[in-house]
């Protein structure tokens, strides 16, 4: 008779395959189910990719004026969106581990006398597959942008998917050994990179080089040879190093990216906005502010903003990388529209990252409620930071714009100091938007998972008085009215945007209120 002593432990293979016979047998379900969900995933997939494709084509055309000063050719933009991808990959994947197991699997899996190499396996086969076929398509994306076709095409998805795929696997290696929860060096290196590629792009315009050619094929299949061999290296050596990753690494890691999965499948960009910030913020500093200045909860308020976007470097890098953007699509001389969205975005984007300090106070809501002041006056205090920031910010942009295209600038820095609050207003606005109800019965969607109901109207909160209460600079930008004449037009839509993103609504909800409101008068 065998003791237990001399029994064989079960290695993480086989852990997996009981784990999944296991919830086999109580999930059910049918292979026509698997075949459908397949199916439509990769069809789905195809349809979007060739969405992709015709608008890149079609964007590659438009962006090819004429007649211009300062011309950015495509193959240059193609470069920096290049840098960017390899950049975002890199701190991203720094970010999120890349190894590592959910909560549930984690506290499953880790306390078992399994070899952790077995159960952290299939982590790494999806890490390669997704980092792959996410490198094929911005590779494609970058080569099409560069006037690339057929082959050329090919090509770019080879090196794309290559080098993704070195990429991310370079960070898994650097993850063994690793202990804690302090930030990866690889995050700077990614955010250097992001920042690198707007600055490489007004080099370009300012500098004017002559559009690069295309490389021959045998140099791009030698450098896809040769970062092919480097993934495998990188693939078999942190294969075998995987017993090295810590417990704490796993689980870490791997509730970063379950939070941030949860936060892309209900399309809530302040919860992602969390979980890419949990692994780059230090515990503790070195320094602390006395805040000697503080006087109020006006003070206090505004300084809590300012220091925690001052103190986030991917908030820093942020508002330094979007002020660059308008900036290099007015050198680039492309047609207005370009600018229009560039500086739409742009603007919108600055401001989310200038609204941290409301995003925070939406998931503590303690931080605001500690002051003696109204919940709609705490908002407009919210609303000085991120103001402050974007007047600077669109004067300069639309400064810029307005000396580049040969329009007195004098009379466009007003107009744009008057309607860059309404981006900060915009922030606010989404930045203490209700969060989607998932106990009412979801709603079908063709396109992936079912959805709650209002869950795009909620999205759109922010975004849509941004576009709405800016029309009168749209119609200066694109159609290049007379900005004294669109001056208090401005004014007047920038004040409306102040107020529907400051405004509090009754959590009763309107309805409940004119009950109530009814129920007073007749007594």
């Amino acid at each position: 008779m065998t003791s237990l002593a001399d029994a064989t432990p079960i290695t993480g293979r086989e852990l997996r395959k009981l784990t999944r016979q296991a919830t086999e047998a109580h999930g059910g379900g049918a292979v026509g189910e698997l075949f459908e969900e397949v199916y439509t995933f990769v069809f789905s997939l195809l349809v979007a990719a060739a969405m992709a494709f015709g608008a890149t084509q079609l964007l590659n055309t438009k962006l090819r004026p004429a007649d211009a000063e300062a011309v950015l050719d495509p193959a240059w933009l193609g470069i920096a969106i290049a840098v960017v991808a390899v950049g975002s990959a890199v701190s991203l994947a720094a970010r999120l581990g890349p190894i590592g197991l959910g909560g549930g699997e984690a506290a499953w899996l880790l306390p078992t006398p399994a070899d952790r190499r077995g159960l952290l396996h299939p982590r790494l086969r999806i890490v390669t597959i997704v980092s792959a076929a996410v490198g094929a398509g911005i590779g494609v994306l970058a080569a099409a942008l560069a006037g690339a076709s057929g082959s050329g095409l090919g090509l770019g998805a080879g090196v794309g998917a290559t080098l993704g795929l070195a990429t991310v696997l370079a960070v898994a290696r650097t993850q063994v050994g690793r202990s804690g929860r302090a930030a990866h060096p690889a995050v700077a290196l990614g955010e250097g990179l992001v920042v690198l590629a707007p600055l490489l792009a007004l080099a370009v315009v300012l500098l004017r080089p002559p559009a690069p050619s295309a490389p021959p094929s045998v140099v791009a299949l030698a450098l896809v040879a040769v970062l092919l061999v480097t993934s495998v290296l990188l693939l078999i050596s942190t294969e075998r190093h995987l017993d090295g990753i810590s417990g704490a690494q796993i689980r870490a890691r791997g509730a970063v990216t379950a939070y941030a999965a949860g936060a892309v499948t209900s399309l809530d960009t302040r919860e992602l906005g969390r979980a890419l910030s949990i692994t780059s913020q230090p515990d503790s500093r070195r320094r602390s502010r006395g805040f000697g200045w503080v006087r109020g909860p006006l003070t206090a308020l505004v300084s809590g903003d300012a220091l925690v976007t001052l103190r986030s470097r991917r908030h820093v890098i942020a508002v330094v990388v979007w002020g660059l953007v308008p900036i290099v699509v007015t050198l680039a001389g492309w047609a207005s529209w370009t600018t229009l969205v560039a500086l739409l975005v742009a603007g919108y984007a600055t401001a989310l990252a200038c609204a941290e300090g409301a995003r925070r106070a939406e998931m503590a809501p303690v931080l605001d409620r500690a002051f003696p002041v109204a919940a709609e006056h705490v908002r407009r205090i919210r609303l000085i930071w991120p103001g402050f920031v974007l007047v600077i910010w669109s004067m300069v942009t639309v400064g810029v714009w307005a000396a580049l295209t040969g329009l007195d600038v004098g009379e466009w820095l007003p107009l744009a100091a008057v309607a860059a609050p309404t981006f900060a207003a915009g922030a606010i606005r989404g930045a203490y938007r209700k969060a989607a109800d998932w106990s009412k019965p979801l709603v079908a969607n063709p396109m992936g998972p079912p959805i709650p109901p209002g869950l795009f109207g909620m999205v759109a909160k922010g975004p849509d008085i941004v576009v709405i209460c800016l029309v009168p600079l749209i119609l200066g930008v694109v159609a290049v009215a007379s900005p004294v004449t669109l001056l208090p037009w401005q004014l007047a839509a920038t004040l409306l945007a102040i107020a529907i993103g400051t405004h509090v609504p009754d959590p009763k909800g309107p309805f409940a209120q004119a009950m109530g409101n009814q129920s007073g008068n007749r007594s």
